[in-house]
């Protein structure tokens, strides 16, 4: 009987910044670009990690393979560009992937993540409480659930977010660890950006 497939890592660089003013990859945290944060959560745990997207690359990240966004009939595509551009690159694989605006992803994380794969699963779609939306960016996609969203890909743009996966029958929504919530806190703004970096200075004050 075969085993589970292998996983690879990709890093999500394409999306706008509207509110950043400037690419939210590059900016930076703990001493690094959330990018490269990003990729150093999944590369402790994949076979590889690829850059998905039109988005400048962080030139310690220069030797990683990258993907053009998937070419859709319809735009916006999304970050569903992106998903299919990996999966459609290697359809046998599963694949972790991760949005390029969390601070503090982390390799617990990921390991967590994993740690959710059953037979007959065909995605971990992640949410960080009982009655919060799923997580589908930063989550786990297996060879199964390509075809869920090649599906979405032909729906109207306005019906393709990956979120609407959680309603099929074979994709587990899976509730997080509260010690691993902070993983999945999105900075979508310098404000929320500074917020994080203040209650990580006050953590290392109290300790």
């Amino acid at each position: 009987m075969a085993g589970p497939a292998p996983v690879w890592g990709g890093v999500l660089i394409g999306g706008g910044a509207r509110r950043m003013g400037a690419p939210k990859h590059l900016l930076r945290h703990r001493g690094a670009t959330l990018a490269e944060l990003a990729v150093a959560a999944l590369a402790a745990h994949t076979e590889g990690v690829v850059l998905l997207g039109g988005g400048a690359v962080p030139d310690p990240l220069g030797g990683l393979p990258r993907l053009a966004d998937a070419a859709l009939d319809r735009a916006p595509a999304g970050p569903l560009a992106g998903m299919l551009a990996a999966l459609r690159s290697k359809p046998e694989a599963a694949w972790l992937f991760a949005p390029c605006d969390l601070p503090e992803i982390a390799s617990a994380a990921v390991a967590w993540l994993l740690s959710e794969r059953r037979p007959g699963r065909w995605a971990v779609l992640p949410r960080v409480a009982a009655d919060a939306p799923v997580e589908p960016l930063f989550a786990l996609y297996e060879p199964p659930a390509h075809r869920l969203l090649e599906d979405l890909a032909r729906s109207p743009p306005s019906g393709r977010a990956p979120r609407r996966l959680a309603a099929h029958p074979r994709v587990a929504v899976v509730t997080v660890p509260p010690d691993l919530a902070r993983c999945w806190a999105g900075a979508n703004t310098f404000a929320e950006l500074a917020a994080l970096r203040q209650a990580e200075d006050g953590d290392r004050g109290e300790g």
